[in-house]
């Protein structure tokens, strides 16, 4: 899909990352030869569109030198994955597009389907936004990075009962705070 050059890995991700900040040009060709196809992959998964994905890879790494100089990254990988999928969501709401949101979160109760589809990515975000702190980073790993619970336990400190737990809560909590939206706009419309 996209050219790569056959490289060996010398460089840890973090340090690929010093060295594009410090203005070695090389780093960022060896960060695009590690992630390219991944975040291409972030695109398709949002856009499902194969030259809007291509053309957002490319446009993420035009700007990467000055978003690394910008922001504290801890991890990378996660980091630019996070990037990808929010210009992806930007995009998408730019163009006034909404998203099958139980896609999104993996929602299959079937009281659910009404409400969550017909909220737009906007609404989405901010309804997680309005969660507990447990909840909303449970439900971000799990759903929007596609974590497994082992991996969100791993992450978060919780053990793999508590990560179900708030992800049910999460999910239950979602459905209430849009009904509740849906409910109010129809009010006052």
């Amino acid at each position: 899909m996209f050219l790569r050059r056959k490289t060996i890995a010398v460089h840890t991700d973090e340090d690929l990352v010093r060295l594009l900040r410090e203005g070695h040009r090389s780093a960022l060709g060896d960060l695009w030869d590690r992630y390219a196809e991944l975040l291409y992959g972030v695109g398709m998964k949002y856009l499902k569109d194969t030259e809007r994905s291509k053309d957002e890879v490319v446009e993420l790494f035009a700007g990467l030198k000055d978003l690394v100089v910008k922001h504290e990254i801890q991890r990378f990988r996660p980091w630019v994955h996070t990037v990808m999928r929010n210009r992806c969501l930007h995009l998408l709401r730019k163009h006034d597009r909404t998203s099958d949101i139980s896609d999104e979160l993996h929602i299959t109760e079937p009281d659910d389907e009404s409400a969550l589809h017909e909220a737009t990515l906007q609404q989405l975000e901010q309804a997680i936004t309005q969660l507990n702190a447990e909840q909303r980073m449970c439900i971000q790993l799990f759903h929007l990075e596609r974590g497994s619970y082992q991996q969100v336990a791993d992450r978060t400190g919780y053990t793999v009962e508590q990560v179900r737990s708030h992800l049910q809560n999460g999910r239950r909590n979602l459905r209430i705070i849009l009904q509740n939206r849906q409910h109010h706009a129809q009010r006052n419309a």
